[in-house]
Parts: C-alpha cells; sequence; structure tokens
C-alpha cells in the first residue's frame, strides 16, 4: 500500500495546517488484510486521526479499520473509480475521488504512436486527461469497459 496517507501523527512541513500532522501506512503487498492490519495499527497508535487521503486499494479495509475501532472518518479522499471506490461513494463513505480517464490518455497515446509512424495525419500534440474531483453528488454514469 505504497503511499496511503492517514491525517495525523508527526508533524509534515508541506501542510496548510502545521498543527494537523501525518501518518504514513506504506510496506503493504495490497492485499485488503494487510491493509486493514496497518489501518488498525495506525488507529491504534494515533488516537486523533479522522482524516485519510488514499493513492491506492484497500479503501474499504481502511473503512472497516474505523468501524472496528468506533471511530468516525470524517473525511476521505481517494483515486480512481473503480467498482469499489463508486460503491463507497454512493453509500457516502468516501468524500471524494480523484479521477483520471486512462481509456482516453491511452487513446490517445496510440493516436500518438499512429500519427509518428504515419497511420494518421496531423501533428502530434500531447495533453492528459483532466483530473476529476468525484462526490457522492456528481458521480458520472457507468461507462462500458
Amino acid at each position: 500500500m505504497a503511499g496511503r496517507v492517514c491525517g495525523s501523527g508527526q508533524p509534515h512541513p508541506r501542510r496548510a495546517e502545521p498543527h494537523r500532522a501525518l501518518t504514513e501506512i506504506t510496506d503493504s503487498d495490497g492485499l485488503d488484510t494487510s491493509v486493514y492490519r496497518l489501518a488498525l495499527g495506525a488507529l491504534d497508535r494515533h488516537p486523533d486521526i479522522d482524516a485519510v487521503y488514499s493513492i491506492g486499494g484497500g479503501n474499504r479495509a481502511i473503512l472497516d479499520a474505523f468501524d472496528a475501532r468506533h471511530r468516525p472518518c470524517r473525511a476521505f479522499i481517494a483515486h480512481d473509480l473503480d467498482s469499489d471506490n463508486r460503491e463507497l461513494l454512493e453509500a457516502g463513505r468516501l468524500s471524494a475521488v480523484l479521477y483520471h480517464d486512462l481509456r482516453r490518455d491511452m487513446h490517445r497515446a496510440c493516436q500518438i504512436i499512429m500519427q509518428a509512424h504515419g497511420a494518421l495525419d496531423g501533428p502530434i500534440a500531447t495533453a492528459p486527461a483532466a483530473t476529476q474531483v468525484i462526490t457522492p453528488f456528481n458521480i458520472p454514469p457507468e461507462m462500458a469497459a
């Protein structure tokens, strides 16, 4: 679970609110059981954790750890609008998901490769898909795979 960050612990110099601190949970194999165990440990060590920023999977396991400790998770920001995060958003368990349309980027990358080999006309220009903030109030319709 590389880079998972929960909102408490040791002071972090880049924070806009220096009185709040961050606890990083890393070195997991990414399985929910490992994520759950690490999240429980972080919650036990830092009773003031009440927010999560997660760059990886295991979000349901983190919320399960909050539930197991009878602790509120006041804000939870995740990445990727996969089926798990969609369900958690619809249930109001996630505050927001940062969504980047990787399909659009892959489509554009294929076009650029084809242009570079002369299979498509036109100038080669790059522009990554914009990152969207998805909340329980603006969940887009499901897209076909």
